[in-house]
């Protein structure tokens, strides 16, 4: 069976896909695909995969693997040729990423154990990633509206100077399950365009229900603001751009928009071989600026997280 085991990222239109596919379980079953979002990976399926940092102990490692192989088994018992599985916790949490002050830390050892399930299978890994400033200022407004952390200036700085890009989730990702696919397409480019993306993803012409519906975007300037009078603080800690939340300044956004674009140019490009660039034109949207250069070797934990 084809496995499409789509990872996040969280902030980039993840909800509203999921929501479509879930919306949409005959048109898919009838196109000979399944489907597995939150709902089910959260449900039991994965239980014992979403903590961070290493394998589970011996004697419990194969348990999850053993579990999601018999469920794979059963989909293709019933018809299915190619199962897609949505789940953005499988990278990590954005939790972790803000107290680490790192992209997605430990998504290679994370994605590798979930993939075990899917030995002997043809596996594809997909990717969506989104401009750092505007990636990093929606984590930011999510996670701040459910007791996560002020965007203060030192906390930003470091989300500016941290030296992960997605570049190297790329590549772990690659090197973490070896024989994958990688597919990578970003959110500027298919956000809108959700129909087109699992067609893309699927190579099959599917009728979808709701594929322009929006959910769980971040909520608007005045609306966080809001929330932070409501809490005692100062509201005048949010900066804005255009009505939106946008917490670092117009170097920081230079710099982090200047690594984006070296990110696009390196995918467009080829990546080197480890991945394959779904929306070629959006490298052009960015241009290299020499700002961004890092370094040279260029929803959350648990079942019951959210989704992002």
């Amino acid at each position: 069976m084809d496995i499409l085991l789509h990872t996040g990222a969280h902030r980039t239109a993840t909800t509203s896909l999921q929501r479509m596919l879930g919306q949409s379980g005959g048109a898919l079953g009838r196109s000979g695909v399944a489907y597995w979002g939150p709902r089910r990976c959260r449900g039991g399926l994965f239980d014992g995969l979403y903590g961070a940092g290493p394998a589970l102990p011996p004697r419990r490692a194969g348990r999850p693997a053993l579990r999601i192989a018999l469920q794979v088994e059963m989909e293709a018992a019933r018809g299915a040729g190619l199962l897609f599985v949505s789940e953005e916790n499988m990278l990590g949490s954005m939790r972790r990423n803000l107290q680490g002050c790192a992209l997605y830390p430990d998504a290679g050892a994370r994605v590798a154990g979930f993939a075990a399930g899917f030995a002997g299978h043809r596996v594809t890994i997909g990717l969506s990633i989104r401009c750092p400033d505007a990636y990093w200022a929606s984590v930011l407004g999510w996670r701040m509206m459910r007791g996560g952390p002020l965007p203060r200036p030192a906390l930003c700085d470091r989300l500016v100077t941290q030296p992960r890009r997605w570049r190297h989730v790329i590549a772990e990702l690659a090197a973490a399950v070896p024989g994958a696919r990688v597919t990578v397409w970003t959110h500027e480019a298919m956000a809108g365009r959700p129909d087109a993306l699992v067609a893309r993803l699927t190579g099959r012409d599917i009728a979808l229900t709701g594929a322009r519906e929006l959910h769980n975007a971040t909520p608007p300037l005045a609306e966080l603001r809001g929330y932070l009078a409501d809490i005692g603080a100062d509201p005048a800690l949010l900066r804005g751009a255009g009505g939106r939340f946008m917490p670092f300044d117009a170097d920081q956004r230079r710099a982090l928009r200047g690594q984006y674009a070296e990110d696009l140019a390196w995918l467009a490009a080829g990546a080197g071989g480890l991945a394959e660039y779904l929306d070629e034109a959006g490298a052009r949207t960015l241009r290299p600026t020499g700002q961004g250069r890092g370094r040279s070797d260029d929803g959350e934990d648990g079942r019951m997280a959210q989704s992002g």
